[in-house]
């Protein structure tokens, strides 16, 4: 292909450019490439925050059951609801949180502290009895 005329002009054919089988070429390709083009750079402007509240006092996966083993009915307060455990057996578990209290409930209002959970009691099981 020679790009120079007789007179010694540069002789430019936009020809090529407009091929259909190119063009179907270019949007095959293209197309994608810039969708990946955009995301990388959108990606690139997310970062991850560190979390900014510790869990100090929580013990992944630690629970604390709780069981009624007197001849009565007993309501109590977990923390975060009024449960009735029933007498003879009756049982909830709640999270292992260090300083956590229990107490005593009538149902819709909490009472007296019967416990506080502590490090030792994560992964075994408290008897009321032994706090009543």
């Amino acid at each position: 292909m020679n790009l120079f005329t007789k007179k010694g002009r540069i002789a430019l054919n936009f020809e090529p450019l407009f091929n259909p089988k190119k063009l179907n070429f270019m949007k095959k390709m293209l197309i994608p490439f810039g969708f990946a083009v955009l995301a990388l750079v959108g990606a690139s402007f997310t970062t991850l925050k560190p979390a900014t509240d510790p869990i100090e006092n929580v013990k992944l996966g630690g629970f604390v059951k709780i069981v009624n083993d007197t001849k009565q009915d007993i309501r109590i307060y977990t923390g975060s609801a009024h449960v009735t455990l029933y007498h003879n057996g009756g049982s909830t578990s709640v999270s292992c949180e260090a300083g956590k209290g229990i107490y005593t409930s009538d149902g819709s209002k909490k009472g007296k502290l019967i416990f506080t959970i502590d490090d030792s009691m994560c992964g075994k099981t408290v008897r009321l009895s032994a706090y009543l």
